[in-house]
C-alpha cells in the first residue's frame, strides 16, 4: 500500500502552485531523456493497463520530438515529420494534424507550445488550406483547458479569416464544403480509387472536412461571445446550425446506417458512395449527429463488425467488405483504403467517447468496447518491442506499413494523450470554474490517477482507489485542487468540483519575454554556426535548427566523431554589428555511449568564450547546472551578463575512452526585443532573400539591404501590444534617390502600401529618417512582412505607439545628404531562402464579411 502522499510546494518562475506527489514519476520516466521536461510540463498517468500507460509516456516523447522552435518572436511550431518534406510549408508546418497536435498540446503545463502554434495558424503564415483542418475547434477547447481568455478572444480576426478562405470550397445548393481525400490528408482512398485518378481524385462533399468545419464555426462563435460580438457569434452559430442539419441531410443513408462520401461531379442525383469509410465516424467528435434521434448510434456496430472495421490491428481506413479495400500492403505510403491510421484512429475514440458521454451507451458503444479499442491502439503503437508510431499500419500483422527510415519516426499526426486525459480519464474541460470528470474505465479496474494536471493555471489531481489502499486516500474517486482535498465520492463515474478563478502562467506578457537568439530555422544565413572539426555524419546547424531530440535515428545532431583534437571548439555569430546581452546557453549534449550505438559521448570540460572584437576571450564567473555533464539531457550555463556578437564553445573530450562530443541543440535565451520599448530591429526580423549589413548610424548597429529581388521581405515577429486597437508604425529606412514603396502584410489578415520619400544616401540612418503608417493590430504577437514592390529600401527598425500617442509622428526625411551609392562591405551576408510563401494573402480586413 502507498502511504499518503506528501504535498509540496513548487516553485515555477514565481509562482506558487501546490502539487500532490502519488506518482512515482522517476520509474515512469526511468527510460526518458531529459526527464524534468516531463516533470515540468506533463500530467502523470497511472491505470492498470501497462500497455496503455507505456504508450502514453511514450507519446509524450514522441510531441515533444515535435516541437520546433522557429524564430524569436514567433516562438514554437508543431511539426507532422522528424525532418523537412517537399511539401511542407512555412517552418516546415503542414496543417493537416495540426488540430490534433494542438489538442494533445493543451495539456502541456507551459503554454507557450500550444499559444505559439495556435497564433502561427492565426496570424504567422502558416498555409492553413492546404490541407482539411479543424485548428479554430482545437484552439478554442485548449482555450478550455488553460483558461486564458485573453489570448483565445484575440485570435478571433485571425479564425474568421482562415474560415471565410474556404468560401471557393462551400457549394451553396447543398449547404456543404467539397474537397478531394487526397486534399482531407486522405489518398489513394475508396472514395478516390473509382476514379481516373486514384491519387488526387474524388473530389466531393466528405463527413470528415464537412464536421470539421462545422466545428469551426461552433468555436468562433463561441470566442465571439468572450468578445462580446453578438454579430459574429450569431453568424457562425447560423453557419454551423445550416452545416449541421446539410450533413445530416445529404451524408447520412437511412438504409445503410452511415456517413459517406458524396461525389461532386457526375453525380447528378446525389448519390452517396459506395463503401463505409472511416470518416463516417468523424461527425460525433464534433457533436454532429442528432442527440434526439437514435438512429445515428446504429452506426457503431460497424466499427466491431469482421466485415466493417474490426481487425486485429484496425479498425481499418475502409470497410472489409469493401471490393476498394486492401489491407495485404507491406511497404507502401499515403493508401487509405484498408491500413490503420492513427490519425484516424484518434479521431474514431474521440467519437466513440462522444457517443457514450454525450450520446448514451448501446450495444456496441459502451465503455468495454471503447477500452477494447483504446487497448488495440496502444499495442499498435510498438516496433521491434519498444514503443514506436508511423504513419499507417497492417490491419492484419504486427507491421508498420508507411514507416520511411529517418523519415516517419515517431509521427506527429494523430492524438493519443488527449484520448488517454479527456476520454479516459474523463477530463472534459469548462469555460467556467468547474472542473468535470467523466471517466470511461472498466467496473474491473481498482485504480487510476492522473496527476497535478494543469488546468486554468491550478494543479488538479483525480483519482480512483477502490478499496483505499493503493493511494492510501480512502476509497472511492477523489478530486485535488492545489494539493487540496476537495471532493470525494464513493462510485466511479461523473464528478464535479469548484475550482479557484483562472491564473495565468508567469511572465508571459511584454515586460518579461524571453526569446532563443541562437535559432536559425533556414539552415543558412545568421545567426551563423561553424565548427573546428565536423563529423561526416552530421552537421553544424543541426545545433540550431530549434529541433531537441536525442535518438541516433532519426538524425539531428552535430558530433566531432572521429576529430583528431582533443579539444575542439562550437561558435555562433548573430550576424553583423548584431551584439546581443547574454548570460546564460543551454547545451543538449547528445550521447550514443549511452544508448550503446556509437562513441559520442559528454565533455570533460567546457569553457564559454566570446569574441571581444580582437581576440577570444573566457566569460565570467561560469556555472553549470548540473556541474557535471549530463548525457542526453539539458546542460545549462550561467555566467556574467555579457555583450557581444560572437561566442564559441570549448569542448575537451574523453581521449582515454576515445569518445567524442555531440549536441543536439543549443539556446541562447535572453530578454526580447533587445531595443527601447515598441522597437523591433529589421535585422532581428526572419530575412528572406536580402542582406544584412552593419552601420554605426543604424539603431542595432545593422540594418537589411539588398532586397532586390521581387521575393524579398523581411518578417518582424513577435510584435507586442497588450491591447487591439489602431497602432501608428515609424519605419525607419534608407532609399537613396528615389522613392520607393513596400506592401506589408499585418498578421496575414490585411494589408498596406508604404510609400518611402527619398532620403538622398544608402546605409546611413538617421532618427528622423522614417515613415509612419497607421494600422490595426491585435493583442499579443503580431507579425509585420515588409515586402518588396517599386525601388529598393534599406531597413532598420519599426517603432510601434497607440495611434493617440503623440510621441510617435510622421516626419518627412531630410533631403540634404549627398547621395552615395549602395555601399558594399565585408560585413554583409546575402540570405536566399529556399522557401517560397504560398500564401502571402492580398486581401483587405475589410473583406473578412465580418
Amino acid at each position: 500500500m502507498l502511504g499518503l502522499s506528501v504535498i509540496f510546494l513548487a516553485f515555477t518562475l514565481s509562482v506558487v502552485s501546490e502539487e500532490t506527489y502519488f506518482v512515482d514519476k522517476d520509474s515512469k520516466l526511468r527510460n526518458f531523456f531529459e526527464p524534468q521536461w516531463y516533470k515540468d510540463n506533463i500530467p502523470f498517468v497511472e491505470i492498470p493497463d501497462k500497455e496503455v500507460e507505456e504508450i502514453y509516456y511514450y507519446r509524450w516523447s514522441s510531441l515533444k520530438r515535435h516541437l520546433r522552435y522557429t524564430v524569436p518572436g514567433a516562438g514554437y511550431i508543431t511539426t507532422e515529420f522528424v525532418h523537412k518534406v517537399g511539401y511542407s510549408q512555412k517552418f516546415d508546418t503542414i496543417n493537416a494534424a495540426a488540430g490534433h497536435h494542438i489538442y494533445e498540446a493543451r495539456w502541456l503545463r507551459n503554454p507557450r507550445y500550444v499559444q505559439d502554434y495556435i497564433n502561427f495558424w492565426s496570424r504567422e503564415g502558416g498555409a492553413a488550406q492546404q490541407y482539411s483542418e479543424w485548428i479554430a475547434d482545437a484552439a478554442y477547447k485548449a482555450f478550455l483547458v488553460n483558461g486564458d481568455a485573453d489570448f483565445i478572444k484575440s485570435q478571433q480576426l485571425g479564425f474568421v479569416y482562415n474560415f471565410n478562405s474556404w468560401n471557393n470550397r462551400f457549394d451553396s445548393t447543398l449547404g456543404l464544403y467539397f474537397i478531394s481525400p487526397h486534399d482531407d490528408a486522405m489518398e489513394m482512398s475508396a472514395s478516390s480509387m473509382q476514379t481516373d485518378d486514384p491519387y488526387h481524385g474524388g473530389l466531393g462533399y466528405r463527413p470528415s472536412f464537412n464536421s470539421e468545419m462545422y466545428a469551426n464555426a461552433v468555436a468562433i462563435s463561441e470566442i465571439a461571445i468572450l468578445n462580446g460580438d453578438d454579430v459574429t457569434a450569431d453568424e457562425f452559430r447560423q453557419r454551423a446550425d445550416e452545416l449541421r442539419a446539410s450533413i445530416l441531410t445529404h451524408l447520412w443513408d437511412d438504409d445503410r446506417k452511415f456517413f459517406y462520401h458524396m461525389f461532386r461531379n457526375d453525380n447528378p442525383n446525389n448519390e452517396l458512395l459506395d463503401t463505409r469509410e472511416e470518416i463516417g465516424f468523424f461527425p460525433w467528435r464534433f457533436m454532429v449527429p442528432d442527440e434526439n434521434d437514435r438512429k445515428y448510434e446504429e452506426a457503431w456496430e460497424q466499427l466491431f463488425d469482421n466485415q466493417g472495421f474490426y481487425t486485429l490491428y484496425g479498425p481499418t481506413t475502409c470497410e472489409m467488405r469493401s471490393q476498394w479495400y486492401d489491407g495485404n500492403q507491406t511497404s507502401q505510403c499515403c493508401w487509405w483504403n484498408g491500413n490503420s491510421w492513427p490519425y484516424s484512429t484518434g479521431h474514431t475514440l474521440n467519437s466513440l467517447a462522444s457517443q457514450i458521454k454525450n450520446y448514451g451507451s448501446t450495444a456496441f458503444a459502451n465503455v468495454q468496447n471503447f477500452i477494447q479499442l483504446l487497448h488495440k491502439y496502444a499495442e499498435t503503437q510498438y516496433k521491434n518491442g519498444k514503443p514506436y508510431v508511423a504513419e499507417c499500419h497492417s490491419p492484419h500483422a504486427k507491421l508498420w506499413v508507411c514507416d520511411g527510415f529517418n523519415h516517419s519516426d515517431h509521427y506527429a499526426h494523430s492524438t493519443y494523450t488527449d484520448n488517454i486525459l479527456g476520454d479516459l480519464i474523463g477530463i472534459t474541460p469548462q469555460s467556467d470554474n468547474i472542473f468535470v470528470l467523466n471517466p470511461l474505465v472498466l467496473p474491473s479496474w481498482e485504480y487510476f490517477i492522473a496527476e497535478n494536471i494543469p488546468y486554468h493555471g491550478h494543479n488538479i489531481t483525480a483519482l480512483y482507489d477502490r478499496d483505499g489502499s493503493h493511494y492510501g486516500v480512502g476509497s472511492g474517486m477523489h478530486i485535488f485542487v492545489n494539493g487540496q482535498h476537495t471532493g470525494q465520492q464513493s462510485h466511479v463515474g461523473p464528478m464535479q468540483v469548484t475550482i479557484p478563478r483562472p491564473v495565468k502562467y508567469p511572465n508571459f506578457d511584454d515586460t518579461n519575454r524571453m526569446e532563443n537568439y541562437a535559432a536559425n530555422v533556414d539552415g543558412f544565413g545568421y545567426p551563423m554556426v561553424d565548427a573546428s572539426f565536423t563529423s561526416i555524419h552530421a552537421s553544424v546547424w543541426h545545433v540550431v535548427d530549434g529541433r531537441i531530440f536525442y535518438d541516433h535515428i532519426p538524425t539531428n545532431r552535430w558530433t566531432n566523431f572521429d576529430s583528431p583534437n582533443p579539444t575542439d571548439w562550437f561558435s555562433l555569430d548573430f550576424g553583423p554589428g548584431r551584439k546581443r546581452t547574454i548570460s546564460q546557453i543551454k547545451l543538449y549534449v547528445y550521447s550514443d555511449v549511452a544508448t550503446d550505438e556509437g562513441e559520442v559521448d559528454c565533455y570533460i570540460s567546457l569553457v564559454i568564450e566570446i569574441f571581444d572584437g580582437k581576440d577570444w576571450v573566457q566569460v565570467q564567473n561560469q556555472i553549470s547546472t548540473p556541474p557535471l555533464c549530463a548525457n542526453n539531457d539539458v546542460n545549462i550555463i550561467d555566467f556574467t551578463p555579457v555583450t557581444t556578437r560572437m561566442l564559441r564553445l570549448v569542448f575537451t573530450r574523453d581521449e582515454a575512452r576515445n569518445h567524442f562530443v555531440g549536441l543536439t541543440e543549443m539556446e541562447v535565451w535572453a530578454p526580447w526585443p533587445q531595443a527601447e520599448y515598441g522597437t523591433y530591429e529589421a535585422e532581428d526580423g526572419w530575412i528572406n532573400n536580402a542582406d544584412i549589413r552593419e552601420s554605426s548610424s543604424a539603431s542595432g548597429a545593422s540594418y537589411v539591404s539588398r532586397m532586390n529581388d521581387e521575393s524579398a521581405f523581411v518578417e518582424f515577429t513577435g510584435v507586442w501590444v497588450n491591447t487591439s486597437g489602431e497602432f501608428n508604425i515609424n519605419v525607419h529606412y534608407a532609399n537613396g534617390e528615389n522613392y520607393a514603396t513596400m506592401n506589408v502584410a499585418i498578421n496575414n489578415i490585411q494589408d498596406a502600401s508604404v510609400t518611402f520619400p527619398q532620403t538622398q544616401s544608402w546605409g546611413l540612418f538617421s532618427q528622423d529618417n522614417f515613415v509612419t503608417f497607421t494600422s490595426s493590430l491585435l493583442r499579443g504577437n503580431n507579425v509585420l512582412i515588409f515586402k518588396r514592390s517599386v525601388g529598393a529600401v534599406e531597413l532598420d527598425k519599426i517603432r510601434i505607439a497607440p495611434k493617440h500617442d503623440p510621441s510617435i509622428t510622421s516626419t518627412p526625411p531630410p533631403i540634404s545628404t549627398p547621395f552615395t551609392s549602395p555601399p558594399t562591405s565585408s560585413h554583409s551576408h546575402k540570405l536566399h531562402s529556399s522557401f517560397k510563401m504560398l500564401f502571402l494573402f492580398e486581401i483587405l480586413a475589410t473583406k473578412l464579411n465580418w
